[in-house]
């Protein structure tokens, strides 16, 4: 196939569009402040309840901002979604999932948040334990959603945005 006659399939050496090159770029935003979740989740708790709660609090904040600006990047005109359905229709499905996960972990994020801000950690209403548990299950719920993201646009261009880059 001539490389003007690609339609659905490009090839790892196929140019990343600007959408694509944005997306990455938020992407290893997301990762970052998930990864920055992670450490503070699993930092020592023990006799420093209020100051590792206010800093998981800081960082499910900074996880608000870079899903605000996943979910910009991919839902605005001319962003990552309607580009990969004006390139692979065929892939509205996929398109409509991950849309539709942008409000469950949304919400997801809220929840977490307002938890941590008005229940006690470590009290018999929220064990620590419990606590790290609901963390890291949020932690996965977004990954996955990454996950699905990349496969997507794997789908799309073959093009790889990258686990962590």
């Amino acid at each position: 196939m001539a490389p003007d006659d690609q339609t659905d399939d490009q090839t790892d050496d196929a140019p990343v569009t600007p959408i694509l090159d944005e997306v990455k770029r938020r992407r290893k935003t997301l990762h970052d402040t998930l990864v920055h979740l992670e450490e503070a989740i699993s930092s020592p708790a023990s006799g420093r309840i209020p100051q590792w709660t206010a800093q998981v609090v800081k960082e499910m904040h900074e996880i608000r901002e870079a899903f605000d600006q996943h979910i910009l990047v991919t839902e605005k005109p001319d962003g990552l979604y309607e580009e990969i359905l004006q390139h692979a229709p065929r892939l509205q499905h996929g398109v409509s999932r991950l849309k539709d996960e942008h409000p469950e972990i949304s919400h997801g994020i809220d929840e977490m948040i307002a938890r941590l801000e008005h229940t006690e950690v470590s009290s018999v209403r929220w064990p620590l334990d419990d606590a790290r548990d609901d963390l890291q299950r949020f932690i996965g719920r977004v990954i996955r959603h990454r996950q699905r993201g990349a496969d997507l646009v794997w789908e799309a261009y073959n093009v790889d945005i990258g686990g962590i880059e």
